[in-house]
C-alpha cells in the first residue's frame, strides 16, 4: 500500500483566493487565462464588498466563507524516507471565496478619459 506524505508549513503559505463568477472570463490571448500571472485587480472594501477590475470593466462582489476549507497542494515527488511513496506540499488553505453575481460595468471616465467621476 502506498502512502502520501503531506507537508504543511504555515510560514511558507501564500495567499490564494477562490473566485466565482456568473459567466466566463475570456481573453484575446491564444492560451486564454492559463499561464497569465495577472489578469485583474481585486480590492477589498471596508464594508465587506470586493471590486474586481479587468481592463476598463468593473464588477462588485461579496466575500463568503467556505463551509469546508480547501487546501492548495503541489506534488513534490518521492519523499526522502522510504516509508512514503509520494509527497505533497500545502501552498495555502482557502477559507473564503469572492462571488461576483452582477454583470460588469464599463468604467470609461476614470480609466480611459482620466476625468473625475461625477
Amino acid at each position: 500500500m502506498s502512502q502520501i506524505d503531506i507537508q504543511y508549513r504555515k510560514s511558507e503559505q501564500r495567499e490564494f483566493c477562490l473566485i466565482e463568477t456568473q459567466g466566463s472570463l475570456e481573453t484575446d490571448k491564444p492560451g486564454g487565462l492559463r499561464g497569465q500571472q495577472r489578469f485583474a485587480a481585486i480590492e477589498r472594501q471596508p464594508d465587506g464588498k470586493v471590486i474586481m477590475k479587468i481592463g476598463v470593466h468593473r464588477v462588485v462582489g461579496s466575500v463568503v466563507p467556505l463551509k469546508k476549507p480547501l487546501a492548495v497542494m503541489v506534488k513534490e515527488g518521492q519523499a526522502e524516507d522510504s516509508s512514503s511513496d509520494l509527497t505533497y506540499k500545502i501552498q495555502a488553505i482557502i477559507k473564503e471565496k469572492f462571488i461576483f453575481k452582477l454583470r460588469p460595468v464599463v468604467d470609461l471616465q476614470q480609466e480611459i478619459l482620466k476625468l473625475p467621476t461625477v
